[in-house]
């Protein structure tokens, strides 16, 4: 496993591996390397069986897929409009919701924000995956929404729920570059919290840092009531 100690050496690294071409880009904000993840990149419906000790992952009869058809059957009762399945799959993915889709990105800055936005104490790491290894699993939306377009996410659908990445495919990101990286992006990428989730979602999922925006919005209202007072 890789290890840059430097924000410099992180970007240098991923430019090496990126120039070479054919990648896809993961980033994840721990490493998920004890049990029972070992590991494995997974997708969150997989993750969910794979953390239930009732239940054999490993088990012939097991079959993530039939789970994600069930899955999406049902989330077809909740819309009042037509879509693709692959359509209705992103939708539950980006909106917090358990799917077999494995989120990647085509931009590893943008997997770096991934790996950098969140659990803080946690060493993160990105995940580099040779697209040809994966090219039967690949979905691509053909109308994607918003958060899709701005993250430039592929999904891997992969029927065993996870992909077990080579160690040379994988780069550490050490928890106190975590801060500095993601001030990079913004300044050098203006990749953001707000460019990354830009939409309602985004903003309630980031709501409890707008608590200034929401004081603003209070006495702006209150000094136009007074001023309304005055005028009359």
């Amino acid at each position: 496993m890789h290890k840059p100690r430097t924000v410099d050496g992180i970007l240098k690294k991923l430019k090496e591996k990126a120039d070479i071409g054919g990648y896809l880009y993961r980033g994840e904000p721990e490493h998920y390397m004890d049990h029972p993840f070992y590991g494995k990149v997974s997708s969150n419906l997989f993750r969910v069986f794979l953390c239930d000790k009732r239940i054999d992952v490993d088990e012939e009869r097991f079959n993530i897929e039939e789970v994600q058809n069930a899955v999406l059957n049902i989330s077809k009762q909740f819309s009042r409009k037509s879509m693709s399945d692959l359509e209705y799959l992103s939708e539950i993915q980006h909106y917090g919701g358990k799917t077999n889709l494995i989120d990647f990105t085509k931009d590893y800055h943008i997997a770096l924000f991934m790996a950098c936005d969140g659990i803080p104490d946690e060493n993160g790491r990105i995940i580099l995956q040779a697209r040809t290894l994966v090219e039967p699993y690949i979905e691509e939306a053909y109308d994607p929404i918003n958060r899709v377009i701005a993250q430039k996410s592929i999904f891997v659908r992969h029927p065993d729920g996870f992909i077990l990445p080579k160690d040379d495919d994988i780069i550490d990101i050490q928890s106190d570059l975590k801060l500095p990286m993601l001030r990079h992006l913004q300044n050098s990428h203006d990749i953001s919290v707000e460019t990354i989730y830009n939409d309602i979602h985004g903003f309630i999922r980031d709501q409890n840092n707008h608590s200034k925006f929401y004081n603003s919005i209070y006495e702006g209202l209150i000094q136009k009531q007074k001023g309304d007072t005055g005028n009359g």
